[in-house]
């Protein structure tokens, strides 16, 4: 190149756009608010005024369905302090955990799994038969663990105790929200840098040191993503724990749904407040986590790239 080339090169600048395409920019911003805005404010409303009508109902003893009542918080001395409550609570958050923790430790080798096929008849065969569970009602499939569980199933034998205690509960929530965990590791697996594993193979990593120090720290927005969705739909499930339950296991959904069915209106508000508010903690505290992992994986990859 020439000197005067050179010169031409150093002096060209990116132009900044034009005002015609800065008036562009904010008109599209404008009918994409415009379209959202009528869906997003029926949500909000309909969001808050359900809120704000558990509240009124929470904080009075009265079982009336009037929203104006005199106000008392006795109802959430009854939610927060007798003991029957709390273990209904407890017993929700522990079913959650356990629920969660399984299902992800069997959602990621069966990503992994789907990921490693090569044929993609094989990959379709597979994600239907991990998928096609969603197809059928929550219920039947409930029904169906019962069946295998109870008298005379083909797991009566081995796991015959487990029916109408918690360890069936656990078994049956597990295989309910086992779909929903392989949708997030399995776009988490997929979108791992190519070769990488083999790389570090080549430089004499093994196996373990690969899954612990390469795979896992990749995948982890996909693992965080995976058990939040899990554990917020297994503390909210109403219909397996109250069938594979048998009574004899209540969490906080079936007890709200049992004080509304007593009229106990109040304390049915209270519990349900108390879900939502356990179920957003745990949303909020998995998103910090998926923050913490994802400024970790760029400070790793600044480090890596300097």
């Amino acid at each position: 190149m020439t000197g005067k080339g050179r010169r031409t090169a150093e002096k060209t600048v990116i132009t900044p756009p034009t005002r015609g395409g800065a008036r562009t920019e904010r008109g599209s911003r404008r009918i994409a608010y415009a379209l959202i805005a009528p869906g997003a404010a029926y949500l909000v409303v309909i969001f808050l005024s359900i809120i704000l009508l558990l509240l009124s109902y929470s904080f009075r003893t009265e079982q009336t369905s009037r929203l104006v009542a005199p106000f008392d918080t006795g109802t959430w001395s009854d939610a927060l302090a007798d003991s029957y409550n709390l273990g209904v609570l407890w017993t929700t958050l522990r079913v959650g955990a356990v629920v969660t923790v399984l299902t992800v430790a069997l959602a990621y080798p069966i990503a992994w799994c789907l990921l490693r096929v090569r044929r993609w008849w094989v990959t379709g065969l597979l994600v239907f038969v991990i998928f096609s569970p969603i197809l059928v009602s929550v219920v039947v499939r409930s029904y169906g663990w019962m069946l295998l569980l109870g008298r005379g199933g083909l797991l009566n034998d081995a796991l015959g105790g487990w029916l109408y205690h918690e360890p069936g509960v656990i078994l049956a929530l597990v295989h309910v929200e086992l779909p929903f965990a392989v949708f997030p590791l399995l776009a988490s697996v997929r979108n791992l840098p190519p070769g990488v594993l083999e790389a570090a193979a080549d430089l004499g990593a093994s196996p373990v040191r690969r899954l612990r120090t390469v795979l896992l720290p990749l995948t982890a927005p996909g693992i965080v993503a995976s058990a939040q969705l899990v554990f917020a739909l297994t503390v909210s499930a109403f219909a397996t724990p109250s069938l594979l339950g048998g009574g004899r296991v209540t969490v906080l959904a079936q007890s709200v749904y049992q004080n509304i069915q007593q009229l106990r209106w109040p304390l049915a508000a209270a519990q349900a407040l108390l879900l939502l508010a356990i179920a957003l903690l745990v949303l909020s505290l998995f998103n910090r986590l998926s923050r913490i992992v994802d400024v970790r994986q760029r400070t790793t990859e600044g480090g890596r790239a300097r």
